[in-house]
């Protein structure tokens, strides 16, 4: 037998080549953690990173969702003062219409009181195409007079500030005043 061929435990240099694969695999485990440690700390920054970009996103969204409301709104609103621009460049044409209408003579051939009739009804279905866009007449005969809704133009005798008549009737479109009502009020005599 050799002496190469045998294991010698006290041999001086196994055992230093067994330190020295201890000794290694010692700074390989400490490089290994120190490589783990910076991925925990990486993977905490990335974390921290989602959160932040998530929250980004959430509140882009929600900017996003009341830019699309506030849009709709304007869009609304434009549209509804629109209407009430039209509403009142036709609302005096539509007065003297009625007028006219309420003081044609009761006496007329058989054909004219046909073609009255045939423009009383046109008016009425104006009339109520402006009452399915939401057209209302303010209500004023026996109110209280109310300067929002009502403007005095006369005052006579009667219950104070009650409005006795309505010279002018007034609108409003939905919350929104077209025209006020063109009222007499009562004095209190």
């Amino acid at each position: 037998m050799s002496v190469h061929n045998k294991k010698n435990p006290k041999d001086p240099l196994l055992e230093a080549l067994e330190r020295a694969k201890k000794e290694n695999a010692g700074e390989e485990t400490d490089k290994f953690k120190k490589e783990l440690e910076e991925a925990r700390i990486t993977l905490k920054e990335t974390e921290e990173k989602l959160v932040q970009m998530t929250e980004i996103g959430r509140r882009a969204i929600a900017d996003m969702e009341n830019l699309k409301r506030r849009t709709e709104e304007d869009r609304s609103r434009m549209a509804l003062f629109a209407n009430i621009e039209l509403i009142q460049s036709i609302l005096p044409s539509l007065q003297n219409a009625h007028r006219a209408i309420t003081h044609a003579p009761k006496d007329l051939p058989a054909n004219l009181n046909e073609w009255v009739s045939g423009v009383t009804t046109i008016f009425s279905q104006i009339d109520q195409s402006l009452q399915r866009i939401g057209l209302t007449e303010i209500k004023a005969l026996n109110e209280t007079f109310d300067p929002r809704f009502h403007e005095a133009v006369m005052q006579d005798k009667g219950s104070k500030d009650k409005v006795i008549e309505v010279l002018e009737p007034g609108y409003m479109l939905g919350a929104h005043l077209v025209r006020p009502a063109k009222v007499k009020v009562g004095m209190g005599e």
